[in-house]
């Protein structure tokens, strides 16, 4: 760096430690998962109230543990469907698959006399047996699932009647007794029977199945959209076939546990039980929803029902009559959900987007540098691989020159050099790769936005090696996910510091954080000794390029839409950053070296009065997107973009643009190598090549990182 830099004499940039918005809080809330289950859950709140106003000691402890002992067959069958519904299926043969695993432990039990152990596996075994014929069927022939499951009811309940009606006098007047199966039908761990705590376990099971396990993934994906599960390599069929081996051992597993409680059957064992769950489950979900493994949701719905179906029962009333009154209120609650989830989406779409005032610092340091001011130095630039490329967002170039770019498509691709016609695929990734970077050992790291940090061989392995930080402390919602991951580079000890842009916006839709201007993006650090991400600066306005100083000391981060460039101490990041450059004539995206001490700073696209005096006005921002079509919206003017030269210091001594009609257009990224500039852009198809008059020929970026050590 300049020797008369001094980092201490850098103002402070404001970095607010919490952000507080009416709207935000609302829109965070309502985009919440877990807003979904506010009716359901509203509902189970009534419900509950409404017992404890006409119902005397109902929730004492011993009627609880009542509650909970024979809830735990119902529970388990309700968390059984929601797996095939969630891989868009339906069962209703549990009531008879259940009844028969009960006849088929009671029989092992009294009839045969096997050990308990081997009881519960024969009656696992006949639930899984008959949850795989649903399966082969349903998922392996692509039959139907309504009409299969429904003949396999049929089937299942005539053999059941039959078996049952020929052994039960037998098991009704055996005398064996088992401590074991005593224990799993009547005894309590911790004051609640032991059935509760299996419910329980299988719950949580079944959580984390859906949240942490590649075929809890594959299920879910299967049930939101086939096809594109299909296309990305799930196995369909098989994944179906499975869902339903599974469902059935659960069945399975609850007939078991009704057997040991009851110690006996009759011929209307199970029956209505798949109307009763399915009932549970559309309260919970708010309709059959495929593709959604919403264990406590779920739950909420069964408990609400069963609460109420046994309330009334106890209470006195009639059978049909309780019947007609759950039908009544089921639809009520349905009929509220299904109205709450219409304008959820429409309340949130009218809140989610929170402008706020920003007034920008006017341009400065650029006089005689302007676009109409100096000669248009890119026009004179060498155009590669035209058309061949689709938004290589960042470039990078190894020390023999060979230059690497991401694609739009999920691909990492290699130009050879010298002159860059041959092209070639170092790698998929499967996401949009942003910023890139050289390890140590020659390895690309990269963001990739919606993904997190990746790093990729030149042999093409790649590892994902983030994709989570530390949830904020004062965040209603949920960000611990890193949403854009958009540029890095690597400190001498080998941390990654790398910018998450924005932590409300997606790639797709990145340019509304312009219109919103708050702090949404974070500066991020990953340790690959530890493999700890932490969250080294919060709220920060839209974080882009990252770039360490020469001297390894410092970190550049540009603030694309505050105009500026930011610089942290690396040996106190807990002091935050300083301004190294404001008033920017532009929005900088990434910044990278240059051989003579400086940096580059690539402007994505230009500023323009209009937009600086609109992003003083949030309540204007705010009318234009309700009431102007988003093709209308005023944005910032990203078709326009060029380079800016600047010294260690962080004075402007140069500006690259480009003319107006020309190739070189919303430029996001540049990297010097060799006596050569080379540009990249998000939205470009192509790389442009600018033969630099007085860099040093020798110096490259690899031997620029190598030789802090």
């Amino acid at each position: 760096m300049s020797a008369d830099f001094k980092f201490a004499s850098l103002p402070k940039q404001r970095v607010p430690r919490v952000v507080i918005s009416t709207r935000r809080i609302i829109a965070d809330v309502l985009s919440s998962g877990w807003v979904e289950s506010m009716i359901p859950f509203l509902a189970f709140v009534c419900v509950v109230i409404g017992i404890l106003l006409t119902t005397q000691d109902y929730f004492v402890a011993s009627n609880l543990r009542n509650l909970a002992q024979y809830s735990a067959d119902g529970g388990l069958i309700v968390l059984a469907m929601l797996i095939v519904v969630a891989v868009g299926g339906i069962d209703l043969s549990v009531g008879s698959n259940f009844a028969m695993s009960a006849f088929v432990a009671l029989f092992c039990f009294h009839i045969l006399g096997l050990p308990v152990p081997v009881v519960m596996v024969a009656s696992l075994a006949c639930g899984a047996l008959i949850g795989a014929t649903n399966g082969i069927l349903a998922g392996l022939l692509g039959c139907g699932a309504l009409l299969t499951t429904l003949g396999t009811m049929i089937t299942v309940r005539g053999i059941f009647t039959m078996s049952s009606q020929a052994r039960m006098v037998e098991i009704s007047t055996s005398a064996r007794a088992d401590d074991l199966w005593d224990w799993v039908g009547f005894e309590k761990l911790m004051t609640m029977p032991v059935s509760f705590w299996v419910l329980l376990i299988v719950a949580v099971l079944i959580f984390v199945l859906f949240r942490q396990t590649r075929f809890g993934w594959h299920v879910l994906a299967v049930g939101g959209n086939r096809k594109a599960a299909r296309h990305g390599g799930i196995r369909v069929k098989w994944t179906i076939f499975f869902s339903y081996v599974l469902t059935g051992l659960i069945v399975g597993l609850a007939g078991f546990l009704y057997a040991a409680r009851q110690n006996s059957i009759s011929s209307d064992t199970g029956i209505g039980m798949e109307f009763f769950v399915l009932t549970a489950l559309v309260v919970g979900l708010g309709g059959f929803v495929p593709g959604r493994g919403a264990v406590v949701p779920v739950l909420i719905g069964f408990l609400t029902i069963y609460l109420l179906n046994n309330a009334m029962i106890n209470s006195g009333f009639r059978g049909d009559f309780v019947q007609l009154s759950m039908g009544a209120i089921i639809i009520l609650i349905l009929a509220i959900d299904v109205k709450f989830r219409k304008n959820r989406h429409r309340l949130l779409a009218s809140t989610y987007l929170d402008p706020v005032k920003i007034t920008l610092v006017p341009t400065r340091g650029m006089a005689g540098l302007m676009p109409d001011e100096t000669a248009r130095k890119l026009t004179g630039a060498q155009i590669l691989a035209s058309g061949k490329l689709d938004g290589p967002e960042d470039v990078i170039l190894d020390e023999e020159g060979n230059l690497y770019c991401g694609n739009r498509d999920g691909r990492i691709v290699k130009l050879a050099a010298p002159d860059y016609t041959e092209m070639s695929v170092v790698a998929k990734i499967g996401g949009r790769p942003l910023g890139l970077a050289f390890d140590a050992d020659g390895r690309i790291v990269t963001c990739v936005a919606g993904m997190g940090l990746i790093r990729v061989t030149l042999e093409g392995e790649v590892e994902l090696l983030t994709d989570l930080t530390a949830r904020s402390l004062f965040s209603v919602q949920d960000d611990t996910s890193i949403r854009m991951a958009d540029d890095l580079d690597i400190a001498p000890d080998g941390t990654i510091y790398f910018s998450d842009a924005t932590k409300r916006y997606d790639m797709d839709n990145w340019g509304l954080d312009l219109l919103e201007g708050r702090p949404n993006g974070r500066l991020l650090s990953y340790d690959p000794k530890s493999r700890k991400t932490r969250t080294v600066c919060d709220n920060l306005v839209f974080p882009n390029g990252v770039c360490l100083t020469h001297d390894g000391r410092h970190l550049l981060v540009a603030s694309t839409w505050g105009c500026s460039i930011l610089i942290f101490d690396l040996n106190d990041l807990s002091a935050g950053p300083r301004v190294f450059l404001d008033g920017l004539p532009g929005y900088p995206d990434n910044v990278n070296r240059s051989s003579d001490g400086g940096y580059w700073i690539a402007l994505a696209g230009m500023r323009n009065p209009i937009m600086d005096q609109a992003m003083k006005y949030p309540r204007l921002r705010q009318r234009m997107s309700r009431r102007v079509p988003p093709t209308n919206w005023l944005f910032g003017n990203l078709n326009i973009g060029g380079v800016l030269k600047i010294d260690g210091a962080g004075k402007i001594v140069d500006a690259l643009w480009d003319a107006p009609d020309g190739p070189l257009y919303m430029i996001t990224s540049m990297r010097e190598h060799k006596g050569s500039l080379f540009l990249g852009g998000v939205t470009n198809d192509k790389i442009g090549r600018l033969e630099l008059e007085d860099a040093d020929r020798d110096w490259t970026g690899p031997q620029s990182y190598r030789g802090r050590s």
